[in-house]
């Protein structure tokens, strides 16, 4: 789980640094043209948070923390795709079909910071209670 965690979350680090460059060179006239540029941007921002949340907890995972990190990352997984992803297609291409579960990846995201603050103060797996 920790590999998956880590390498998911630099792929959304990655894509953050994609959609920075998109949104400020080829999509900048296209963002500004349809008011999507404060969509794109949150996106952009929140992939960013969320990528280097998913590092944190494959580190944690890795490092003999109990359950609740498994639930973070893949609260964190989720929620992007639903939080972002919206953003994304609201900003870029006006796609306005599943935005109601933009809220829905929202509240994914906030439960997996919940989730990984309870897994950071939880004793290690191997660690007596």
């Amino acid at each position: 789980m920790m590999r998956v965690f880590v390498s998911v979350g630099a792929f959304f680090c990655f894509l953050g640094v994609v959609a920075g460059a998109l949104g400020s060179h080829a999509l900048r006239g296209l963002l500004e043209q349809s008011g999507g540029t404060g969509n794109y941007l949150l996106a952009t921002d929140y992939m960013f948070y969320h990528g280097l949340g998913l590092i944190a907890a494959g580190v944690l995972k890795d490092r003999g923390c109990p359950a609740p990190v498994d639930l973070a990352g893949w609260l964190f997984i989720a929620g992007s795709i639903l939080f972002q992803g919206n953003l994304y297609l609201i900003a870029v291409a006006e796609v306005r079909t599943i935005q109601s579960m933009t809220p829905v990846g929202g509240l994914c995201l906030m439960a997996g910071w919940l989730a990984l603050a309870i897994a950071a103060v939880r004793p290690k797996t191997n660690e007596p209670v």
